[in-house]
């Protein structure tokens, strides 16, 4: 069954200035920053606003059929996801069910915990770092963000192809792979 995803994205942020305030705030540090590769894969009945999409998290493989009805708020992303143990066999598998691999992407991910938050600082080919705030409802999100000083009013929503667009005038659904350059192995952060 599917369930709602509670996240929040913060832009513009300094990344140091978040670590620092996490562990203020008694968040432990879950991993140090993680290459994670994802491969979305789509057919005539996953398409759209949903996608099926299977990441190896370093360490962790999932497979998680997402879907957005509504990008301007916290409740307009739902999910249903599973663990598996082959990234390769499950794309056979993907495959062999008619689905297409329509993109393969990297990012970089550093995870914090406190409680039931997970506080992702997430970086992508050409964006600066963000933070991602998620929880078990908005009011614990809501919650999680005051106590990091950022203003609720200030988040976003939705998927990475939304912020691509926005801050970067780049529709990255376009495009077929989205990965790191040579000069990008260190991924740009602001400090």
């Amino acid at each position: 069954m599917p369930k709602h995803e509670y996240e929040a994205k913060f832009l513009n942020i300094n990344v140091d200035a978040v670590r620092k305030q996490l562990r203020i705030v008694g968040a432990q540090q879950t991993f140090e920053k993680t290459l994670f590769t994802r491969l979305i894969f789509e057919n005539d009945a996953v398409q759209g606003e949903q996608w099926l999409r299977l990441r190896d998290e370093g360490g962790r493989t999932t497979l998680t059929l997402k879907q957005v009805s509504d990008a301007t708020t916290i409740h307009g992303t739902t999910e249903i996801e599973i663990e598996i143990n082959s990234l390769d066999t499950t794309t056979e598998l993907l495959k062999a069910l008619g689905l297409r691999q329509v993109r393969y992407q990297q990012n970089y991910r550093e995870e914090w915990h406190l409680g039931h938050i997970t506080y992702d600082l997430d970086t992508w080919p050409d964006l600066p770092t963000f933070l991602e705030i998620e929880g078990p409802s908005e009011d614990a999100v809501r919650t999680a963000v005051a106590d990091l000083g950022y203003d609720y009013n200030e988040a976003r929503y939705g998927s990475i192809d939304l912020i691509y667009k926005s801050e970067a005038a780049r529709d990255i659904l376009a495009e077929p792979t989205l990965l790191f350059g040579d000069s990008q192995a260190a991924a740009p952060q602001r400090s």
